[in-house]
């Protein structure tokens, strides 16, 4: 379903001196309909650039990106545009997802009506409604800004209106890691429970080894930049081959 081919991105800062960082080096993976893919590292490792150049938020210096079959690279803007229908991302600090100026149900409508999803307002409103039923939402929540809900709240919106543009594929970076424990578990059931009612396929990208080992089928681990070790869940957890890899497994078994 999500196939990535040697993705690289070189970034290069300083006036006098010149610092070259190789952000993202190589990256090859792929991930099949219905699975779910791990990718693990600590910050600064690249695993969060991976996710902005598979949706062109940023372009790779090389690489090659297929969405079920379809080289993404070889898009121009507009067909591009039409394949967010079918990739969708959930970011970190879902506040920043949301329009401060608009209301709930404007910020959910906006994309709907974008890419033609439902034939009228009355139409998408309904759809809305039945998502915000899935993650456990009210429908009271549609005339309040984002300023007026709360960190699980707001990440559940985030999730019905990438949601409610029936994707293929789910980008998740570090969806839960802003949020209080409490609600960390339940958000990840609502996306686990979703996953399976739609077989969908995630890239799920986290630092916590332990989310990882729980959500996902395999696990890829990526370090400067680089995949250092790939495999199974268990075979990660159990069988750790190189030794960032078993260094992030001895931090994930003292707790």
């Amino acid at each position: 379903m999500l196939k990535v081919e040697n993705l690289n991105k070189h970034y290069c800062s300083g006036i006098i001196r010149k610092h070259h960082v190789n952000a993202v080096k190589n990256v090859s993976f792929e991930i099949q309909k219905g699975n779910i893919l791990g990718l693990v590292g600590n910050s600064g490792c690249g695993k969060s650039t991976v996710a902005r150049l598979i949706m062109r938020l940023i372009e790779p210096d090389s690489g090659k990106i297929f969405l079920d079959g379809i080289d993404l690279m070889g898009l121009s803007y507009q067909k591009m545009k039409e394949q967010l229908t079918n990739i969708q991302i959930i970011f970190q600090h879902p506040e920043s997802s949301l329009d401060p100026h608009k209301k709930i149900l404007s910020s959910l409508l906006e994309p709907m009506e974008i890419h033609g999803i439902g034939s009228c307002k009355e139409e998408r409103i309904a759809k809305i409604e039945e998502l915000f039923d899935l993650v456990g939402l009210k429908n009271n929540l549609f005339t309040r800004f984002p300023h007026q809900i709360s960190g699980g709240e707001a990440q559940r919106i985030i999730i019905s209106r990438a949601m409610a543009l029936n994707p293929k594929v789910l980008i998740l970076d570090e969806p839960t890691s802003m949020l209080d424990v409490s609600i960390q578990a339940h958000v990840m059931n609502i996306l686990k429970d979703l996953q399976k009612k739609r077989d969908m396929t995630y890239l799920f990208i986290s630092h916590d080894l332990e989310v990882l080992s729980w959500f996902c089928d395999e696990i890829h681990v990526m370090n400067k930049g680089e995949i250092v070790e790939r495999g199974s869940k268990d075979k990660i957890i159990n069988d750790p081959q190189n030794p960032f890899t078993k260094e992030l497994v001895d931090c994930f078994c003292k707790f």
